[in-house]
């Protein structure tokens, strides 16, 4: 049976050096990686030795203080060149999000997640909208953004929030 979990105790605190075991093993499930690709990719920006990686804001996922997952965002005008984003608005930022300890999966725990993410942002930042870029067929993150305001915009293939700050 898939119980709705209390909400009210999930939150996100920036991810630090003794999380980085955590997030490997996450990025290293199957359910995970076949939309993430591959982990050390993901490790690699999220470590940041080079330095390269400054405009990542990496977080970890809380229930009560239990660390069940990780989310990010970032500037899109600070990516490299040849993305979905290229030619959106001065203001756009992106997120990514997951959940690694499956007993949490499937139980509304992902919307408050990115409801957090995009209140974190428009705190800390001046953004003009807000998007994510799913892979098409994980269908369940779709969902997850539609269910909170995002809106596809077919053009780009992008899930936009817009903002009207």
């Amino acid at each position: 049976m898939n119980k709705i979990m209390d909400t009210n105790v999930i939150s996100l605190r920036s991810v630090k050096k003794s999380d980085l075991l955590a997030i490997e093993v996450w990025l290293n499930k199957d359910y995970i990686q076949k939309w993430y690709g591959e982990p050390e990719e993901w490790l690699f920006e999220i470590r940041n030795d080079n330095g390269k990686f400054e405009w990542l804001n990496h977080y970890i996922v809380l229930y009560d203080a239990m660390p069940i997952g990780f989310c990010q965002y970032y500037d899109c005008s600070k990516t490299p060149q040849g993305f979905e984003w290229d030619n959106e608005p001065q203001g756009t930022f992106c997120i990514d999000y997951l959940i690694g300890e499956e007993p949490f999966l499937k139980k509304g725990l992902g919307s408050i997640i990115v409801q957090q993410l995009c209140q974190l942002i428009c705190t800390l930042e001046r953004p003009v909208q807000i998007v994510a870029d799913p892979v098409p067929e994980n269908f369940d993150s779709i969902k997850l953004l539609k269910r909170n305001g995002f809106v596809l915009d077919s053009a780009t293939g992008l899930y936009k929030l817009p903002l009207n700050l």
